[in-house]
């Protein structure tokens, strides 16, 4: 009896004792109230108990953090920690998604600031790796982060020093808690310029941006490239070094169909009023492949020349290319019959043909900025045919006249006809890269509150399409200023007494001399005086 009551002790009392702890029943064992069985028995019971709290620990710290990641409250923060970085008055991310040891944002929105170095970014499928702990502790190492497309519109410059110093700052300075490699986009898309008329871009090029010493490298391949009167240039290959001091253009390869573009020695200085300087050197390029369209009627050919870069990127004037252009070889301009004094020569001379001038001797002085072309120091000639001497400027109309004709849905007197065409003109977010007018009015429709941002990109988008088409159709009215002196063989005007009067022979050369005023909108540029030539030729 006494031995069943003293096991039946023993077993309450072992149940009292595991139920008092770790260390009391670690003390206990330790002090001789039970033997070392008793006390492995305690410690392998007390470890399985501790291994499975801490697997349901780590298993609800595990879900915490998937939650975390996939709450809408961390793509918020997100947003928020973007905004501070950049310097942007407003950040939106959305769609976040974390697979594996990445993640992938669907869409990239900002706005920029004072302080920012940008007006408005938009960025699409960007990718970079993130760990299931990054952002809570130590630095998240992003690796490099890429992008299927970026639409970037940067400032040309600032409104003043200090402003400029918080540009720099914002552009170079490494970000708090977050590193990353490198920058890389299949299909960048960047704007430039502080008007219609000095806009420059680089179109669908794949960009990567790396770190240097105290900057970026950034290195352009593919895509196109724009700036004043050289349109649409295919990018070989375009290296940019960034740092505080400014920009250095180290190469600048470019192809306009057969010809070639290269930049040399090009440096835009930081600051509020950036300064650029270098050159360009342009080697057989067709003209039609530079001018606007509602020129190649009038003119065609082949040029090449060095020319000097100047100007700043935050001035009404722009950039600037002035050089001179020098004909002969295979260089040469061909004057055709669509220019009304032209058509008007070919039926009043009896012995020459005006239908196309092909001009392949002299050299003329060219300059370019602020949406105006000068031609001055002309001494050209197309063999004995026809000489031109003088000077002219050709114009886009001015940039308050875009705005108000585009406000008013008028352009004057020609009316804007949507041209398609040019709605693939532009970067997008899908996959092709390429985007129409009707997907874009139907992004616009995204959605509420969250979709702001995005449904003004969008809207923006429409509008630069329209500007565009609309800045093509107003080409039809760029005007013509200035005044060139021809010279034609002398018996052009044998056939009428009136014209011989009018434009009398020049004895010591032997040619009869015409005095051409260019003022007017260029389709009408010298009809007047064609058809007053006309009458008196035609007179009996």
């Amino acid at each position: 009896m006494e031995v069943d009551q003293t096991q039946q002790f023993n077993q309450k009392l072992s149940q009292w004792i595991a139920g008092q702890g770790f260390w009391f029943q670690l003390r206990h064992s330790m002090s001789g109230g039970g033997d070392w069985s008793m006390t492995l028995n305690h410690l392998f019971r007390l470890g399985f108990k501790l291994a499975i709290a801490l697997l349901v620990a780590a298993a609800g710290f595990g879900i915490y953090l998937v939650n975390r990641v996939n709450s809408p409250e961390f793509a918020e923060s997100m947003s928020a920690d973007l905004a501070v970085a950049l310097r942007a008055s407003e950040a939106q991310i959305n769609d976040f998604n974390r697979d594996g040891e990445g993640a992938m944002l669907r869409r990239v929105g900002a706005e920029g600031s004072e302080g920012a170095f940008f007006k408005t970014l938009d960025a699409g499928s960007v990718r970079f790796n993130m760990k299931i702990h990054d952002g809570l502790t130590g630095v998240w190492d992003a690796g490099a982060l890429r992008a299927k497309w970026l639409d970037l519109r940067v400032k040309g410059g600032a409104d003043s020093p200090e402003e400029a110093a918080l540009m720099g700052d914002a552009f170079f300075r490494e970000w708090k808690g977050f590193r990353f490699s490198s920058v890389e986009v299949d299909l960048a898309t960047i704007h430039w310029g502080s008007s219609f008329r000095t806009a420059g871009q680089i179109e669908k090029s794949h960009l990567k941006a790396t770190r240097s010493a105290g900057g970026w490298r950034l290195v352009f391949t593919g895509g196109l490239f724009s700036q004043n009167w050289l349109k649409d240039l295919t990018i070989n290959e375009l290296v940019v070094e960034c740092d505080a001091s400014g920009m250095v253009v180290t190469k600048a390869e470019f192809r306009k169909g057969a010809g070639e573009v290269t930049f040399t020695d090009l440096k835009i200085s930081g600051g509020d009023q950036p300064e650029v300087s270098g050159r360009v050197a342009v080697s057989k390029v067709k003209l039609s492949d530079i001018l606007p369209a509602t020129l190649h009627p009038f003119v065609d050919g082949v040029v090449s020349s060095d020319l000097k870069i100047s100007g700043s990127t935050n001035t009404h004037s722009g950039i600037s290319f002035e050089g001179d252009i020098v004909l002969g070889g295979v260089n040469y301009i061909s004057l055709r019959d669509q220019i009304p004094l032209l058509k008007t020569l070919t039926v009043v001379d009896l012995y020459n043909n005006y239908r196309r001038i092909d001009i392949d001797r002299g050299s003329f002085h060219m300059k370019t900025g602020g949406g105006m072309m000068t031609l001055s120091k002309m001494n050209i000639r197309s063999e004995e045919l026809m000489t031109l001497s003088g000077q002219f400027e050709v114009s886009y109309p001015k940039d308050e006249d875009l705005i108000d004709a585009m406000r008013s849905g008028s352009s004057g007197r020609f009316t804007p006809v949507f041209d398609p065409s040019m709605v693939a003109r532009t970067s997008s977010d899908v996959a092709d890269g390429e985007l129409s007018l009707d997907a874009l009015k139907t992004r616009g429709d995204e959605g509420p509150k969250d979709q702001a941002m995005f449904n003004r990109r969008s809207q923006e988008k429409i509008d630069e399409i329209l500007a565009r088409e609309f800045m093509l159709r107003r080409a039809q009215e760029l005007e013509c200023n200035g005044l060139v002196k021809i010279t034609i063989p002398g018996q052009a005007f044998d056939r009428s007494d009136d014209l011989r009067e009018a434009y009398p022979l020049n004895v010591e050369t032997g040619r009869t001399e015409v005095e051409v005023p260019l003022k007017g909108p260029l389709f009408e540029v010298t009809r007047k005086q064609a058809e007053e030539i006309l009458g008196l030729g035609t007179e009996h």
